[in-house]
């Protein structure tokens, strides 16, 4: 099966939601009781990652439809999710486990305790584990998306017919019925059983899978000069306004952010804009948004790292310093992932970059 085409604007925006998202943890995390004017003070951008995950999956479901039974099928996807995003995770637990018992000031015959005491986070099913004491807490996403896309997977395999009803009722309960992005109390999480955020999680993916109809109807569509730039002034229009609020803040529901994030997502999926031809097939792009991922399992890190290291740093210079090595220290893990985890242990990929490498040595 050939390797889907990188969307470079998706790749982009990857990035720039990721680092709204640690900008807002930041500010969460260390500045929210300060009295200091925040910059970026809205982070309610992670429905974007939650609709993508889910066009995703059922894109790949599209091209492996009928391939063996529904669990196989589900675990197949799963494995794949687990390879790619595994390493990562573990880095970032790793990373924030040590930074954070450092500040803790934990003691060596305490460690190994401590240590089993999160063995959930660390092997990357942390939303099985009840009252969790996470040391990097936002990669609960990570976790619940090895556990919802095995979920999801199975139930659009078994019967896709089946699932669009379910994931029509499923959503309504979930944004409609339970206001889920509002908070959930604990009698409903108790009922149901599940952890409200897997079942946030689960929500979003569901919109991203049926957005999966609509961008595949659009994509197959010509486009008339004026469609297409009716699509180039939404998107424009769109990101601007996303930019706003990620700024200055609005006081909407969260519904409202989510509805423009959906808007957003399907413009940028579906790709045939004059804005997206812009972006395309940008190397330097596809590399931020792979980069994303371990900005996003580090920057946790380095919100108590440098808060402990230098407690009298002004707000400006500790979200700099924060984004900078954030950003270094995600470089440095994502050449580790290619040039150490993915030869030894992806063989097929592994095999592919020696192959790279051979030939950028003989040239």
């Amino acid at each position: 099966m050939m390797k889907e085409k990188k969307i470079s604007s998706i790749e982009l925006w990857r990035f720039i939601f990721t680092i709204a998202i640690a900008i807002g943890h930041l500010n969460a995390i260390i500045w929210s009781k300060e009295d200091v004017n925040l910059l970026f003070n809205n982070y309610r951008f992670l429905a974007f990652f939650m609709f993508l995950s889910g066009y995703f999956l059922m894109s790949h479901y599209q091209k492996n439809k009928d391939k063996g039974e529904a669990s196989t099928a589900a675990w197949k996807y799963t494995k794949k999710k687990i390879s790619a995003l595994y390493p990562a995770l573990f880095g970032g637990v790793l990373f924030a486990f040590v930074i954070r018992n450092i500040i803790n000031e934990t003691k060596i015959n305490e460690l190994f305790g401590v240590f089993m005491n999160s063995i959930f986070e660390f092997l990357g099913i942390s939303q099985l584990s009840i009252n969790a004491n996470l040391w990097n807490s936002p990669l609960w996403y990570i976790s619940a998306l090895f556990i919802v896309g095995y979920i999801l997977y199975y139930i659009v395999s078994k019967n896709e017919d089946f699932f669009k009803v379910f994931a029509l009722i499923f959503i309504v309960i979930v944004y409609g019925g339970l206001n889920l992005y509002s908070g959930i109390d604990d009698t409903a999480v108790a009922i149901l059983g599940i952890p409200s955020t897997v079942l946030r999680l689960m929500a979003g993916m569901c919109v991203g899978m049926l957005l999966y109809y609509a961008v595949e109807y659009f994509r197959k569509k010509k486009f008339t000069e004026n469609i297409t730039m009716t699509f180039s002034v939404l998107h424009i229009a769109l990101a601007m306004l996303i930019i706003y609020i990620w700024i200055h803040g609005a006081n909407w529901s969260n519904s409202v952010y989510d509805l423009i994030l959906l808007v957003f997502t399907f413009i940028l999926l579906v790709n045939k804009d004059y804005i997206a031809g812009l972006y395309n097939d940008s190397e330097a792009l596809n590399l931020l948004g792979r980069l994303s991922l371990y900005y996003y399992v580090c920057h946790i890190g380095f919100i108590y790292l440098l808060s402990f290291l230098y407690p009298e740093m002004g707000y400006i210079p500790s979200l700099v310093f924060n984004v900078l090595f954030s950003s270094c220290w995600a470089f440095i893990m994502l050449y580790f992932d290619d040039y150490v985890i993915t030869p030894v242990f992806r063989a097929k990929r592994g095999e592919k970059t020696v192959k790279k490498i051979a030939k950028k040595v003989t040239k």
